[in-house]
């Protein structure tokens, strides 16, 4: 008797992604500090065909499927804490719709305070700068938050 198991369903859709390869990208890329392009090399001295284009679809794509229901989790831990810690910094995004290249915008980040048992941080993208956006991120907070006044 031939048993087949079943095939495990595929991390996206019509690519060859595993989880463990994706996840080697990822460290390599945030951790290691090697750009795509680079990794795009690396796997061509391997005999192997990965675009930087199709790397930076998994990681896109991983981001929203895997880390988006985690960063969802630690936001909401992130509120119950009683001190907040918070800041922005510009950035230029290329080919942002309806922005020229020129334009700015901000990236936030949020952090618990340093005595936090579980230190959290995590950033948030906006367009723009405008007040409702840490507003609405923080929306449940009631404890102390320190910025330098711009955030």
């Amino acid at each position: 008797m031939i048993v087949k198991t079943p095939k495990e369903p595929a991390v996206i859709p019509g690519s060859f992604a595993s989880a463990s390869i994706i996840a080697y990208i990822m460290v390599m890329k945030y951790v290691m500090f090697a750009p795509l392009y680079r990794q795009e090399q690396n796997w061509k001295r391997r005999n192997l065909e990965l675009s930087r284009q199709t790397m930076s679809h998994w990681l896109v794509k991983s981001a929203h499927t895997w880390l988006k229901p985690l960063f969802e989790t630690l936001h909401q831990k992130l509120l119950l804490y009683e001190y907040l810690n918070a800041d922005e910094t510009e950035i230029q995004v290329l080919h942002e719709p309806g922005k020229r290249a020129q334009s700015k915008s901000y990236m936030r980040v949020y952090r618990t305070g340093k005595h936090a048992e579980k230190p959290i941080v995590l950033y948030e993208y906006q367009p723009n700068r405008k007040q409702e956006n840490p507003v609405r991120f923080l929306d449940g907070f009631s404890g102390y938050l320190q910025t330098d006044g711009y955030c």
